[in-house]
């Protein structure tokens, strides 16, 4: 089945569709650089939304620069936010064409008319989501504190889709399991046997250039904990 023109290209990423088409409330999407977790959590959430299965899509990320940080950005809350939401409006690019001017007009207009939801992980302390699909980029850079406040706000009719890497973690103290909420969350959901309220799937297969398979075998960080590697393989899909 396509999904805003985004058809699965392996069985694990027909896996992760299923996964995504379903109602439980949590899903985590793991694997490595170019294996598709956004890209397919993005068109089956936004086709869903259009289906009216949710109400609004709500796209947010822990804003981790890469590198050396830029300093401070200028502008209101979304002029700062836009710049780390480059991921969301790539995948755009391979999907249907008409879908763009689509989104534009979803993005737009007073919150109750609004189906497209561009939230800094920072604002959501104390909020509950409710009849909402929810991505959540990059959740390797989450510590247990901020997993804690992005776990606790399903309300109703509520999906949150977690996608990451456990490879490119940013801040060094996350490195280690114990301090790592993506780690601490899922690995926990295992240890209760909680199936009944998420699935993991964990992509292997990467589908950008052949080139980046291979970067990141090179440079797959060396600290990565074994801990880490057990935990995505628990998802593999045979």
């Amino acid at each position: 089945m396509a999904y805003w023109g985004v058809t699965s290209r392996n069985t694990g990423q027909a896996a992760a569709l299923r996964a995504l088409a379903n109602d439980k409330p949590f899903t985590f999407l793991t694997g490595p650089a170019g294996c598709g977790k956004t890209l397919l959590a993005q068109a089956v959430g936004l086709s869903r939304v259009e289906g009216r299965n949710f109400r609004k899509f709500v796209y947010t990320r822990l804003p981790t620069q890469l590198g050396e940080g830029v300093g401070f950005l200028p502008g209101d809350l979304n002029e700062k936010t836009y710049p780390f939401l480059r991921p969301f409006f790539d995948n755009l690019d391979v999907m249907t064409s008409d879908k763009r001017s689509l989104i534009e007009q979803y993005a737009k207009g007073d919150e109750d008319r609004r189906k497209v939801f561009f939230d800094p992980i920072q604002t959501l302390r104390g909020g509950t989501f409710h009849d909402a699909y929810v991505l959540v980029d990059e959740i390797q850079n989450l510590d247990v504190h901020t997993m804690l406040g992005v776990g606790t706000r399903p309300g109703d009719r509520t999906k949150i889709v977690f996608c990451g890497n456990f490879a490119q973690i940013d801040n060094e103290k996350l490195r280690r399991p114990e301090r790592n909420g993506f780690y601490r969350l899922l690995a926990g959901l295992y240890e209760h046997g909680a199936h009944e309220y998420f699935d993991h799937v964990n992509l292997t297969q990467v589908e950008r250039h052949p080139v980046v398979e291979l970067v990141e075998r090179i440079l797959r960080n060396n600290e990565v904990a074994p801990e880490f590697e057990a935990l995505e393989a628990r998802g593999s899909v045979n």
